[in-house]
């Protein structure tokens, strides 16, 4: 049966399952173990059980089965090991990058790419700064805006009339003005850049699936 890179990594998915139950299979299969409580030591009622209190535990595998499964499992799994690493090789498929350029990348380029270069291009994209919205433009520039945002400042003041009602009357003491020159993209901008990184990322996706189904190459 042929067999492709892809099914080639599903099945050490499987043995990697299969591995970690045989080794807890081989860690029970060491001993077996009869417990119970008794009233005497000696004589001839020495280790007589009392009712209700015997318990025994009996392994299921021996340890030479669970050995045995073990290494055909590790010679399996070293054999895919091998000779994925030998199709990785010669596994290719085409993919158009950011720039519009088609280029055939192996598998470990493509997974560079996912794992590693992607993110870093979300997150840079991520972290252009957007310019503020609903804001008064004062002045704009080549790439630049400015504008200003006033808070008004005012202190409450307290005192009591001759009938002795308590008055409150606001003092104004003036104004905190806060001016900014923003150099930030619109966020359309922003938006659209990170959406044409994810279409990238989602081309990658599909070149690695297209590479996996290479068939997997044989061991001399």
């Amino acid at each position: 049966m042929t067999m492709t890179l892809g099914d080639a990594f599903n099945r050490r998915k499987k043995l990697a399952s299969d591995l970690a139950s045989w080794t807890n299979r081989l860690a029970l299969a060491g001993r077996e173990q009869r417990s119970f409580r008794t009233q005497a030591l000696e004589g001839p009622d020495a280790y007589v059980p009392e009712p209700g209190t015997h318990k025994q535990t009996h392994r299921e595998y021996t340890v030479e089965e669970c050995r045995e499964r073990i290494a055909a499992i590790l010679a399996e799994d070293e054999d895919l090991a091998l000779r994925i690493s030998r199709t990785n090789q010669r596994a290719r498929a085409e993919i158009e990058d950011l720039e519009g350029r088609v280029r055939t990348l192996s598998i470990p380029e493509l997974l560079v790419l996912k794992d590693d270069i992607i993110p870093k291009l979300e997150a840079a994209a991520r972290a252009v700064p957007t310019r503020a919205d609903d804001v008064g433009i004062v002045e704009t520039g080549d790439g630049w805006r400015s504008y200003r945002t006033v808070r008004k400042v005012e202190r409450k003041n307290e005192s009591f009339s001759e009938k002795g009602l308590k008055v409150e009357e606001i003092e104004l003491l003036g104004y905190d003005v806060v001016e900014v020159t923003d150099y930030g993209v619109p966020r359309r901008d922003q938006w659209d850049e990170t959406d044409r990184i994810g279409e990238f990322a989602q081309r990658v996706k599909q070149a690695i699936n297209k590479a996996n189904q290479t068939e997997l190459a044989t061991l001399d």
